[in-house]
């Protein structure tokens, strides 16, 4: 008997991608897309345009709605602290849990926000205060995902070009 393992273990059991860690992309070419104006670069997607990749509408409206909210606020400050996410709770009526443990987690996860504790001077580093700030992770990975992606197919596209031109090629008489 062999002492290299099971020869056929069984896979792990799996669920899907968990969906705090997922990424909703439609059909490039389906109505969600055109909705928002397509695929041209010169036109510009709204923050609710892309808060519906990470929190779908169709398939999450509430999170989707507590999300676009909250990034809005997060737009218009430089910094938003306790306080500030305290009153926009209470302005927009939304759950506390929902926006702490759902919303904001996956916004930073993604990129879209950065999350920082205060320092606050004697302090062991517990009970600080939460700042959150706007970030472009999100907008980087996504770009440097987009750009090896283009720079794999244009490498082929080069190698495929230089092997059709060597093939056309008429070797010269001697």
């Amino acid at each position: 008997m062999s002492s290299k393992g099971n020869p056929n273990p069984a896979p792990p059991s799996s669920r899907g991608i968990p969906s705090d860690e997922s990424l909703w992309l439609p059909r490039h070419y389906g109505k969600e897309v055109k909705g928002k104006g397509g695929l041209e670069e010169d036109i510009i997607w709204s923050a609710e345009d892309v808060v519906d990749h990470i929190f779908p509408r169709s398939y999450q409206p509430r999170y989707y709605r507590v999300a676009v909210d909250f990034l809005m606020l997060v737009l218009e400050n430089e910094t938003v602290t306790k306080e500030e996410i305290g009153k926009f709770l209470g302005e927009k009526n939304y759950s506390r849990s929902t926006l702490e443990n759902k919303i904001i987690p996956k916004l930073v996860r993604f990129g879209l926000v950065k999350r920082e504790r205060e320092i606050e001077d004697g302090s062991l580093g517990r009970g600080r205060s939460l700042i959150l700030s706007d970030s472009l992770t999100f907008a980087n990975y996504l770009t440097k995902i987009g750009l090896a992606w283009k720079s794999q197919v244009m490498t082929a596209r080069h190698k495929r070009k230089k092997a059709a031109e060597k093939s056309l090629m008429i070797p010269e008489d001697k």
